[in-house]
């Protein structure tokens, strides 16, 4: 195989790849499909997002006799760290290494900047290969979300601290991250701000002492989630969660809460929460402890 960049005119090849190498195992593991099954046009996200957010950070591999994408990954390079996002290998290709030479290049090119990724705890295949790597795992997450038809939660205390944020909060959200979580990535607040493809929404939580926490959320026919999100308590995560999800009434988001945030976490159970999948935040490489809630999300994966 080969293993070089992705190209403007593979963009709709490598979104049915996305959308048969997930589905496929989804399928097969857990009894369920994460994109509408019959029609793959919603893994364009992945693309349009991200070369409009890192262009030229997709790798592919590609079988050399035939010229078919045999896998992909996008990466997300950033000032303290590199960020590992979605990881492929179409199904005919399964067993061929595809990810390990995927996965091998983009370290090569971190240097000696930390990689970070968040993965799924159900995968054994993909945990090896990241443990394998060198990759630690730091933070366990619930993967929530609230069952269609149930009504709007209560209100709960924090949602009057809240608005949205524009670009002049920009410099606090990095400072409450770096604070939380160790890592910097003004760019992703900015674009969520932007807003230029109308997809995104980004709320802030504010006390007497600055910013307590922030939470983003993506609406697209491919990706609904909550995420990327930071908090300093798990009083502002609930009323940022609040906010997000009576921000979209009619969608069903996924969200990912930290495990150890117990308080958030039964509050959350009270709304009638439900859990749908586990996942883990790795590093390959030094990583501050978290000292705060962070909920990290699939689209971006920067974090």
């Amino acid at each position: 195989m080969t293993i070089r960049e992705l190209r403007n005119e593979e963009w709709n090849a490598v979104g049915d790849l996305i959308h048969a190498s997930t589905n496929a195992w989804y399928e097969k593991n857990l009894n369920r499909a994460v994109f509408q099954r019959d029609d793959p046009s919603g893994c364009q996200v992945f693309p349009e997002v991200y070369e409009k957010l890192d262009p030229g950070c997709c790798l592919v591999a590609v079988e050399e006799e035939s010229g078919r994408l045999m896998g992909s990954c996008f990466y997300h390079p950033r000032e303290t760290h590199v960020s590992l996002g979605i990881m492929n290998a179409h199904p005919d290709f399964a067993g061929c290494g595809v990810a390990r030479e995927l996965l091998a290049e983009i370290v090569r090119r971190a240097g000696d900047l930390p990689v970070r990724l968040v993965s799924s705890a159900m995968n054994l295949d993909s945990y090896s290969l990241y443990t394998r790597a060198g990759f630690v795992p730091c933070e366990l997450y619930q993967d929530m979300m609230l069952p269609a038809g149930r009504s709007s939660p209560e209100r709960p205390v924090g949602c009057d601290r809240i608005r949205e944020a524009t670009l002049d909060d920009v410099e606090a959200l990095v400072a409450l991250e770096e604070e939380v979580s160790g890592i910097r990535r003004a760019k992703d607040f900015e674009f969520f701000i932007r807003n230029e493809q109308g997809i995104w929404r980004l709320f802030l939580s504010e006390s007497d002492g600055g910013v307590e926490g922030f939470l983003a959320s993506i609406d697209h026919p491919g990706s609904c989630m909550l995420g990327p999100g930071v908090m300093r308590t798990e009083e502002a995560a609930l009323a940022l969660i609040h906010t997000q999800l009576n921000a979209i009434p009619e969608r069903q988001p996924v969200f990912l809460v930290p495990a150890r945030s117990s308080g958030l976490i039964a509050a959350l159970y009270d709304w009638g929460a439900r859990n749908c999948e586990i996942h883990l935040a790795q590093v390959r490489g030094e990583a501050q402890d978290f000292r705060g809630v962070t909920m990290p999300t699939f689209m971006p994966e920067t974090g």
